[in-house]
């Protein structure tokens, strides 16, 4: 690993586990290895989830977008790069580029995430020194963009709907359904045709309201000219846990 001009970077190695049926890093893969970098980064600069849990604090994700280029198989050397680009008092924005052995671009992401006082649960002000403990933010957007986008609820009448009680292993350690999870309920509604067909590009998720274990969610699909929106909410259909849009 190296930090180098406010960019962190690391390389791995892609595994089996990380495929899904078409031998090739799946979405989910994808952005769980940039959180894995992202929490790499975190504990280079000291500033982890077990720093943060000394303060009863906690990182928690508000965003994702993902765009995939080219996706690796097993077994494949690649590299991933992270930086810190914009803040305020409440939030901040960090981005990624996944990149292969022979230097092509494989896949970009930008990601949003509070810190949430874990006695509360309200999102508490990020420290105004953060820029400082990341050795740096860059002015770089990987999509051009200053935020993530907003996604909202199709007005349409949903396609289909599914209904799942959360299981211990949906958790996280702050004993919430971890955020990558919710883009397995989110497959689960995808038409059989789609999800055996090559892996959709682009993601994006905006979470909403954590679920916690023994909660019953209830998905909803919308489907609009080649994007498939879902959305999650609770039994009752009172709460949106979250949006997530496929395509």
């Amino acid at each position: 690993m190296k930090l180098e001009d406010s960019i962190f970077e690391e390389n791995y190695i892609t595994g089996f586990s990380q495929t899904g049926i078409h031998n090739v890093l799946t979405n989910k893969s994808i952005l769980s290895l940039m959180e894995t970098i992202a929490g790499a980064h975190s504990g280079y600069c000291n500033y982890s989830f077990s720093e943060l849990a000394k303060e009863n604090k906690a990182w928690v994700l508000l965003n994702w977008k993902l765009q995939v280029f080219k996706r690796p198989t097993a077994d494949k050397k690649i590299t991933i790069k992270t930086w810190g680009r914009f803040h305020n008092k409440l939030f901040t924005i960090r981005d990624f580029k996944m990149i292969d052995k022979s230097g092509n671009l494989c896949a970009l992401a930008s990601s949003k995430w509070c810190l949430v006082d874990l006695s509360s649960g309200k999102i508490t002000k990020l420290p105004e020194n953060i820029k400082e403990i990341y050795h740096g933010f860059r002015d770089e957007s990987v999509f051009n963009i200053n935020d993530l986008p907003k996604l909202s609820i199709p007005t349409k009448e949903p396609n289909d709907c599914d209904t799942y009680k959360i299981r211990r292993f949906d958790l996280d350690i702050n004993k919430h359904v971890h955020n990558l999870n919710y883009l397995d309920y989110a497959y689960e509604l995808l038409p059989l045709n789609v999800y055996d067909n090559e892996e959709l590009n682009n993601v994006e998720i905006s979470y909403k309201k954590e679920i916690k274990y023994g909660d019953t969610i209830k998905s909803f699909l919308y489907t609009q000219n080649g994007v498939y929106t879902i959305v999650i909410k609770s039994l009752d259909e009172s709460t949106v846990h979250a949006i997530i849009k496929i395509f």
